[in-house]
């Protein structure tokens, strides 16, 4: 076995975070055999696991070792991609795919998990005995293809990279991988200008097409039946509102629309055309020379809009996309962040991307760069889609309650509204949505689920069985609401004692929450102490929410070195 600490790294192409994600592989394969890595989307993971190859490779060859690596993934647009930047760092490599030419002898092979187990592969591959797997776009690696392939190669090293770990059903990782590596948030990487800042414009909670999206059914895998989306959603009335919110908000732009199946993505098309935008329908049925055509005349300019089916949510790299809309509703966080992402990559000269969300995905998931606990997701949290806003927890947090059975609605509710910035095209002004607080989730000690914000929250109790949480949680026991009762803590000790008495509830949970994190009540209300052990920056004051994020960190810095 090789000593990873001792590898030969080369880091000239890569930037700060992709340095260290890939110390932090390096160091996890001395203690586990296969790890999964998680970046957002358009922060490198390609160029950063293509780095870990060239590597791996170096040093094997130094150490006059043969070595044989697969990349797997399962889409020719992403096997093109990696192939392309293996050719950048003169990787040579062969192909395990479809009708191509092979090419067993060299090291590296890339490999579409669908061709791979296929009888006339099977024996092939077998033979190659590879030493490390890598699995691009890893949320898919829970197929049964995936778990044969791994079952193969029992000793390799694995490491499955992905933006998003998480399942539909909510499944855990746990039965391929071992351990994740956590990148920074999206916010960090848009804060340090390796990301686009976006604006953020979305549908409104109490409107028809939130209420339709609201209701539509859902299959037996968690997801919206397309079917009951098309009969629903691909109508003229609706599709006319797509134009409208682009006309107003995004005009001129050059950008992807998603939509629900071939005939949606047609209709859209066709009725942005009429109107003088030059916009083109994709999907997975345009053969491969006409998709590349297309996708090439897009990336120069020839055609502004692209109209797709399950094309661009994964492996495609147009960086100048400067507005993305929403038009196919979603279960899925994984498919919300993958279609967004496409929007975030950063060019020279591109200024905020513009995120039109037509079926109010917000609503469901909060904006793209809100902070998300992939660690919990990782391992199988059903209740933990933290920014989730689904319709029954509307009045949480002060939003409009409507019946679903009503059939009257204003027009006013009808209209776009400016969730995060955003300018009109067409107006000075717009009307911005009066609640701007980015909705977050704490999960505090595995017992509390706090979802909300500074300025009004719910905490929720796991419900256990037989020690363990179960894929729901308990009624609220704890409200608050920043109007009604402020509560902040400051440097003054005596103060925030005093802010604690008379409220049992809070009172209660702050003691609990403090036992099973092993701190002291008394260094919870000393907001010094607190920030010093959360490694949290200096404030003179903090909210109570933010208390207990800080506890939270404590708790899962303490549980992780164990």
């Amino acid at each position: 076995m090789m000593d990873f600490a001792s590898f030969i790294q080369d880091n000239t192409v890569l930037r700060p975070h992709q340095i260290e994600a890939k110390a932090k592989i390096f160091e996890a394969w001395t203690k586990y055999d296969s790890v999964m890595l998680q970046m957002p989307t358009g922060t490198g993971k390609t160029y950063l696991f293509t780095s870990l190859i060239n590597d791996i490779i170096n040093t094997y060859k130094f150490a006059h070792k043969d070595i044989k690596i697969l990349i797997v993934a399962h889409r020719t647009e992403l096997l093109d991609q990696i192939s392309s930047t293996l050719n950048k760092f003169g990787i040579a490599h062969g192909f395990i795919q479809g009708t191509r030419e092979q090419y067993l002898w060299k090291r590296v092979q890339v490999g579409s998990i669908m061709s791979l187990l296929t009888d006339k592969n099977y024996y092939n591959v077998c033979r190659q005995k590879f030493d490390y797997i890598i699995v691009d776009e890893a949320h898919h690696s829970l197929a049964d293809t995936y778990i044969r392939l791994f079952g193969l190669f029992p000793n390799a090293k694995k490491l499955g990279v992905t933006a998003t770990p998480w399942r539909l059903n909510h499944e855990s990782f746990l039965s391929l991988y071992q351990y994740l590596i956590v990148s920074p948030q999206i916010s960090w990487f848009i804060n340090n200008n390796l990301l686009s800042d976006f604006d953020y414009v979305s549908i409104k909670q109490d409107s028809e097409v939130q209420r339709l999206v609201d209701k539509s059914e859902v299959v037996n895998t968690g997801e919206f039946s397309n079917v009951d989306l098309d009969n629903t959603f691909n109508n003229q009335r609706i599709r006319s509102k797509l134009y409208e919110s682009y006309l107003q908000f995004a005009n001129g732009r050059k950008g992807i629309i998603y939509a629900i199946n071939k005939r949606h993505a047609a209709k859209i098309a066709e009725l942005y055309s009429s109107h003088g935008v030059k916009a083109m329908a994709i999907d997975c049925d345009t053969p491969r020379d006409v998709r590349q055509e297309m996708i090439s005349a897009f990336k120069s300019g020839e055609i502004s809009v692209l109209v797709n089916v399950d094309i661009f949510t994964e492996g495609f790299d147009c960086p100048d996309v400067n507005f993305i809309q929403l038009a196919r509703p979603t279960k899925s966080l994984s498919l919300y962040l993958q279609q967004v992402g496409r929007g975030l990559r950063i060019v020279e000269g591109k200024q905020k991307t513009i995120i039109l969300d037509n079926v109010g995905l917000y609503n469901y998931f909060g904006l793209p760069d809100a902070n998300r606990k992939w660690q919990y997701h990782f391992v199988g949290h059903e209740d933990v889609e933290h920014e989730s806003r689904s319709p029954q927890d509307n009045d949480s947090f002060g939003m409009a309650d409507f019946d679903f059975e009503e059939s009257k609605f204003n027009e006013d509710n009808e209209q776009m509204v400016v969730v995060r910035g955003a300018t009109s095209s067409t107006t000075d002004s717009v009307q911005e949505q009066k609640e701007t607080c980015v909705i977050q989730e704490v999960s505090l000690c595995d017992y509390y689920l706090i979802i909300g914000h500074s300025k009004r929250f719910k905490i929720y109790p796991f419900i256990k069985k037989r020690g363990k949480a179960t894929d729901s949680v308990g009624n609220c026991v704890f409200e608050y609401d920043e109007a009604t009762r402020k509560v902040e803590f400051t440097e003054e000790t005596k103060q925030n004692q005093q802010e604690l008495e008379g409220n049992i509830k809070l009172q209660s949970i702050i003691t609990f929450a403090a036992m099973l994190a092993n701190i002291k009540v008394a260094d919870i209300v000393n907001i010094n102490n607190l920030q010093k052990m959360s490694d949290s920056e200096k404030k003179s004051s903090e909210s109570i929410f933010d208390v207990f994020v800080m506890i939270s960190k404590i708790y899962q810095r303490d549980r992780l070195s164990k």
